[in-house]
């Protein structure tokens, strides 16, 4: 696996995230515009990226192969599921705290800085595998993950199966119909998308460093159960995931193995902090964690891929 481009890409991630910060700091982005860019950016391009990587010719390989990464995925996220419930089970006796350490280790940064790493590792090729995992992101996050974050609620929101209908399942399912009919589009409308989806990763990294512009220093660093979960999220996490999907189940395939061990070694996911405001749950904590496990997943990614 060519570490060069790892780092690159990190390097190029990092430094987009730091303008970002910069550019929140300054306010020519303010709060509502980071919500409108980052609106923009799950709404429009993200799909559009989802889409752009499923364009392929489609064979009977790599549908084979999409379907038993589904089943991995499964597995895998259900590691995590468990991982999470012990976690916060140790370390909080508050219920609205153990939504939020459950959830943040449940849930990584699959999309905004996942599919980018991967990108880099692999090529384009690996997006529409990327994009099949993400299904049961898709599906969790909006299923248990809004149990996790209100559940401390006497009056909890209930969960809307309408809700499953997002741009990023819609995407997936649009992604798959024009993958299975291995339809010819012409060069225009495949350009467009490609066009569109290539605003993900600047802007994905913009919108997160103007979020996390938004928590106080003085609040960024001043947790000390942060760095156990943040621990547990960038280290222990992916090294259970390669232990249970090389070891246990004996996946060999390079893409089944290192898809969801690298996913599993993201930070935390962006949407944390919008769906805990969402539910009632501690915003300011779960962007804190966002922004800690952002910093250090510079130093852990690299390592994590010389271990695949």
């Amino acid at each position: 696996m060519e570490l060069q481009n790892v780092y690159i890409q990190l390097g190029i991630l990092f430094l987009l995230l730091i303008f970002g910060y910069l550019l929140g700091k300054l306010q020519v982005i303010t709060e509502e515009g980071t919500q409108e860019f980052s609106s923009f950016v799950i709404k429009v391009c993200m799909p559009a990226l989802m889409i752009s990587g499923m364009l392929i010719p489609a064979t009977p390989e790599k549908l084979y192969r999409g379907m038993l990464l589904l089943g991995v995925a499964t597995v895998s996220y259900a590691l995590a599921v468990i991982v999470g419930t012990i976690t916060a089970h140790f370390l909080t006796k508050d219920k609205a705290k153990k939504g939020i350490y459950s959830y943040v280790i449940t849930f990584s940064n699959c999309g905004f800085m996942g599919i980018p790493v991967l990108q880099a590792i692999f090529g384009k090729e690996i997006i529409f595998y990327v994009v099949i995992h993400n299904i049961i992101f898709n599906v969790l996050v909006y299923t248990l993950g809004v149990k996790l974050l209100s559940g401390h609620l006497e009056g909890k929101k209930a969960f809307k199966l309408n809700a499953l209908i997002n741009p990023g399942t819609v995407a997936s399912i649009v992604g798959l119909i024009l993958f299975m009919l291995n339809l010819p589009l012409p060069r225009f409308v495949t350009g467009a998308v490609d066009a569109v989806g290539g605003l993900c990763t600047p802007l994905s990294m913009i919108v997160i460093g103007a979020m996390l512009s938004e928590l106080p220093l003085s609040q960024m660093f001043n947790n000390n159960k942060a760095y156990i979960l943040v621990a547990i999220r960038l280290i222990i996490l992916p090294l259970l995931t390669l232990i249970l999907i090389k070891y246990i189940l004996r996946v060999e395939d390079l893409f089944l193995l290192s898809i969801p061990v690298i996913i599993a070694g993201m930070p935390v996911a962006t949407n944390a902090g919008l769906m805990a405001k969402e539910y009632g749950s501690d915003a300011l904590l779960a962007s804190q964690l966002i922004f800690i496990s952002t910093l250090f997943s510079c130093i852990s990614i690299p390592l994590l891929t010389r271990i695949i």
